[in-house]
This record gives structure tokens, C-alpha cells and sequence, in this order.
């Protein structure tokens, strides 16, 4: 069952029009804006000037002093709902750390499909196995380990065959597609980036 996030930062148009949306205090005047009336907005609102907005929504609003993003308790809003595929958009740009807490809670969420989306990247988990990675409109990928992996990748520029790839190293960022796709081999959870340019 599959949901999307829209959370503070707009990231432009959604890619799903077919799900439920869950706006995260900004997140639901760029929903509104697309013409989309989120099931629920979350979050402290403390980017909502007129909350107006929020009059015939169901909200879940939360003090600013917290330990858990907005974003994440998002997440786990979905997850007790049970939805096991989320669309993640609005958590890039500007603000470094709050992009490498995003970056956390998809390693925290590895089990549960979640794609981050801006107007360049599209950012998820691979789990083990082999994926057939489309080109779809993005140039380059790149691929990460959360812990140590055994990856193979081929149908790209810069092929490996049985590599160990570590959490600090970076080898495989900015390869590309030899056509339209290219095959990843992984052991273990690893973090995919698609970027158009």
C-alpha cells in the first residue's frame, strides 16, 4: 500500500496522482497548490502563515521542541497505517543537516519502500538481490553502502564484478547507462541515486 510525503521544500510537481497524500507543515500548501487535498497535515506548522489551510484538514500538530523531525514522525504516521511504500518529496535543498537526517531514516526504514524525489534525483534503497535499474529521464547513478556489500553492476560505463563495497567508499558515485538500463547485484541494502545532471 503506497502513500506520499510532501514535506517543507517545493520539489515541483508529484509524480503519483493516484495515492493518498500526507502534507508535513508546508508540505500542504505545495499539495494545494497541485490541486491536491492531503488526507492529513503534520507536523508544528511553523511554516504555515495563514493556517486558514488547515481549517477542514485532519492535523496532527506537534510542539517544535521534539525529538523526532516532522518528516519522521510523518514515516511513522504511514507506517502504523500500514503502508509499506512511500513517496517522499520536499526533504532536499538548503539545509545539509536536515537532508543527512532524511538520509538516516532511510537506512532506520530500509524495509519499507521510500523514494525521495526533488527536480534532479530520485533516491532509494536497493535490497539484496538483482535490480534492473531504468534510465528513465536521469543521467548519471550512484550507489552506497549502509554496511559492507558485495555489488556487482553491468549494462554501465563502469561495470564491477563481485566488488566489496565499503560504507566510506565512495568508487561508485556518477556512473552511467549504457542504454536504458543498467543491472545492479547487491548482498546486502544500498542507497541508489538517479540524477539527471
Amino acid at each position: 500500500m503506497k502513500i506520499g510525503i510532501y514535506c517543507s521544500i517545493d520539489v515541483g510537481t508529484v509524480k503519483d496522482l493516484s495515492v493518498d497524500y500526507i502534507g508535513v507543515d508546508q508540505g500542504v500548501i505545495h499539495l494545494y497548490h497541485q490541486g491536491i487535498i492531503p488526507i492529513l497535515a503534520i507536523g508544528d506548522m511553523d511554516s504555515i502563515e495563514d493556517e486558514q489551510i488547515l481549517q477542514h484538514l485532519s492535523i496532527q500538530r506537534f510542539s517544535s521542541i521534539k525529538d523526532d523531525t516532522d518528516t519522521a514522525l510523518a514515516i511513522q504516521y504511514a507506517c502504523k497505517q500500514g503502508y509499506d511504500e512511500i513517496d517522499l518529496y520536499g526533504v532536499t535543498h538548503k539545509r545539509i543537516d536536515h537532508f543527512m537526517a532524511i538520509l538516516c531514516l532511510l537506512e532506520k526504514y530500509q524495509n519499507i519502500k521510500i523514494t525521495v524525489y526533488d527536480e534532479w534525483n530520485k533516491i532509494y534503497v536497493l535490497q539484496p538481490g538483482e535490480h534492473k535499474i531504468m534510465k528513465e529521464d536521469y543521467h548519471y547513478f550512484s550507489v552506497f553502502a549502509f554496511d559492507e556489500s558485495i555489488i556487482s553492476l553491468k549494462e554501465c560505463h563502469y561495470p564491477l564484478h563481485h566488488y566489496h563495497l565499503k560504507r566510506d567508499d565512495p568508487l561508485c558515485v556518477s556512473n552511467q547507462m549504457n542504454e536504458d538500463h543498467a543491472i545492479i547485484k547487491t548482498t546486502q541494502p544500498i542507497l541508489l541515486i538517479q540524477s539527471k545532471s
